[in-house]
């Protein structure tokens, strides 16, 4: 994101790096901990911490960077405590993203409320996706296996712990393949910040799909694809 940052205003880039930092913390707390007890702890943390931001109380530094901001801020903290966090396994790869769009809601709520642009459910379900795709490697080997919808564990015929990065591609592959098909095809009307992530997320959904694993772009055809998101509506 720090290409996307080339093509903020300069006004906006201190809100730009707040959310950003900000969705990055949600992010790792609600997907990324080992341990569930260690997740609901800071959820509730969190949620406690964004309640408290849309009654103009704040403790931590990104939430003081955003505090005066007008945006539903305790509507999202309120979502957070309402996640069920049992609901990992998904039967499909709609019923995977569908589990997250509710939370992707909440946040595209505030994004849109701070940038002063219009959500959308496109911008909802890009950032649901990105989620997904946001586990992987990782979260192969976690509890949740990465989120992956048990119609491709079943036609891979991978079970629980034996489907680590590098030793599954096909898997990943398919599940790749299918999250590309899942984003929206763009999120027109988003703030820059979803517009930039959006068209990273579609350019590694592909390079997974085509089998190309992991490995990151170059910095230029990162940088075009900052300024291409910058440029579209």
């Amino acid at each position: 994101m720090q290409f996307a940052e080339v093509f903020c205003r300069a006004d906006g880039i201190g809100h730009f790096r707040a959310w950003g930092a900000l969705l990055h913390e949600l992010r790792e707390t609600l997907f990324e901990l080992s341990d569930a007890r260690v997740t609901a702890v800071k959820t509730g943390w969190w949620a406690e911490e964004l309640i408290g931001l849309g009654q103009g109380r704040q403790r931590h530094p990104l939430t003081a960077a955003l505090l005066g901001v007008e945006a539903p801020w305790s509507a999202l903290g309120r979502t957070l405590l309402e996640r069920d966090l049992n609901e990992l396994r998904a039967a499909d790869t709609a019923q995977a993203v569908a589990i997250l769009l509710p939370t992707a809601a909440a946040v595209v709520a505030v994004e849109s409320a701070i940038f002063q642009s219009e959500g959308s459910a496109d911008a909802e379900r890009s950032l649901a996706v990105h989620w997904l795709l946001q586990r992987l490697p990782a979260g192969l080997e976690g509890d949740d296996r990465a989120r992956i919808p048990m119609h491709l564990i079943a036609r891979h015929g991978t079970i629980a712990g034996q489907h680590g990065a590098g030793k599954a591609p096909a898997l990943i592959r398919d599940w790749a393949a299918e999250l590309a098909l899942a984003m929206p095809a763009g999120v027109a009307g988003a703030p820059m910040i979803r517009r930039s992530r959006h068209r990273f997320d579609q350019a590694r959904l592909a390079r997974l799909a085509a089998g190309k694993g992991f490995s990151e772009p170059s910095a230029g055809l990162t940088l075009w694809r900052a300024w291409r998101a910058a440029r579209s509506p």
